[in-house]
């Protein structure tokens, strides 16, 4: 017997990781038109509606909106998978919710916390499951990695640090015009665009939240709009007394390998190590009783290649999760909760720049 049959639609074109509706450059499209027991039904663009002329010859029998509002009011579907400009996904969401429909939803998810508390408080008045897109977490290393954690075997822990540094915002290179850019829409940048993925995997890691931070940002590039940056820099200290550090930046010349990153963690028994960007997989260190064998150890891991978003299986595989979730009334492994503690997190770090002090972070307000 399959899957019940959900039907989804697709809110917003602009965003690069939805991919094209073709299969030149896939994306979520791709993804969600590949899951088993989902069907694509409609799409919705309002901004640009040019973006859903291709869905004409490849998707004949969706139905095509340039209104969420009309979407809403006259197609049947379960789910949608939002990917907006962070300025506009709040106001999507609540129309979403109201409307009693489930949602993934591609980060950035707002351009500050409060209009994401709102929107919180929208999601659980209707009852409605959301998906925020924050992925790390899902990656069998770091799935390995929390057990580990978990099992005690790198004892208390005491810091974690990760760096990600990628393409210039420059002419060129990445578009300074793109909305993902602006501060207008979206709100930040090399925070907005990589720092909450980090921020989310850290607090996963931990299994707790950072308590504060002490932070600098800055544009040394100097082309992506102000007030945006092209670097940041973040001390934190997390409520179970250990500390970490981030660097991510928008760094990298076009023309040169772009991604340079990694995660170290550091308990008191051992340590672990992750490029997921490098050939080697997870290194771990222990010098607990129960590490059987090698002090240090490689976990290595064979990614399944798929057309979708990421382009890995395990990218898929969260996503088949939550459609899961939807059908058997389960609780999500992320919820809007997550990304507006990640999001709080990174109004922090943005008022501790501005000051140049520590900033304490309340979880309540």
């Amino acid at each position: 017997m399959g899957k019940k049959m959900l039907k989804a639609a697709i809110v917003g074109l602009r965003h690069g990781h939805m991919g094209s509706i073709g299969t030149e450059h896939p994306g979520y499209i791709q993804t969600f038109k590949g899951l088993e027991g989902v069907s694509v039904v409609a799409y919705c663009e309002e901004t640009e509606p040019e973006r859903m002329d291709p869905a004409r010859t490849i998707d004949p029998d969706a139905n095509l909106y340039t209104s969420l509002d009309e979407m809403i009011d006259k197609e049947d579907f379960d789910v949608a998978m939002v990917g907006l400009p962070a300025n506009e996904v709040p106001a999507a969401g609540t129309k979403l919710a109201e409307a009693g429909k489930h949602f993934y939803m591609e980060k950035q998810f707002s351009r500050r916390s409060p209009e994401l508390a709102e929107l919180a408080r929208v999601i659980r008045k209707n009852g409605v499951k959301v998906f925020p897109g924050y992925p790390w977490r899902f990656h069998p290393a770091m799935k390995e990695l929390k057990g580990i954690i978990d099992r005690g075997l790198l004892g208390k822990p005491l810091s974690i640090e990760t760096r990600m540094i990628t393409g210039q915002v420059r002419p060129g290179s990445r578009d300074p015009g793109a909305f993902s850019y602006r501060d207008a829409t979206q709100g930040g940048g090399i925070l907005h665009h990589l720092g909450g993925h980090h921020l989310e995997a850290m607090r996963y890691i931990m299994g707790c939240e950072v308590k504060a931070v002490q932070a600098m940002v800055g544009r040394p590039v100097g082309f992506i709009e102000e007030p945006l940056e092209d670097v940041a820099v973040v001390a934190m200290e997390y409520e179970n007394g250990a500390y970490g550090s981030m660097h991510d930046g928008f760094l990298v010349p076009k023309g040169i390998p772009s991604l340079d990153g990694f995660l170290t963690y550091h308990g008191m028994e051992g340590w672990a190590d992750w490029n997921p960007y490098a050939s080697f997989g997870l290194r771990v260190a222990s010098t607990s009783p129960e590490w059987n064998g090698a002090p240090a150890r490689t976990f290595e891991y064979e990614p399944v290649p798929y057309v979708g978003y990421g382009e890995h299986d395990w990218f898929k595989n969260y996503v088949t999760d939550f459609m899961d979730d939807i059908r058997e009334d389960r609780t999500p492994a992320l919820q809007i909760e997550d990304a507006l503690a990640v999001t709080r997190t990174i109004d922090a770090v943005y008022e501790s720049s501005r000051t140049g002090r520590r900033v304490d972070i309340d979880y309540t307000i």
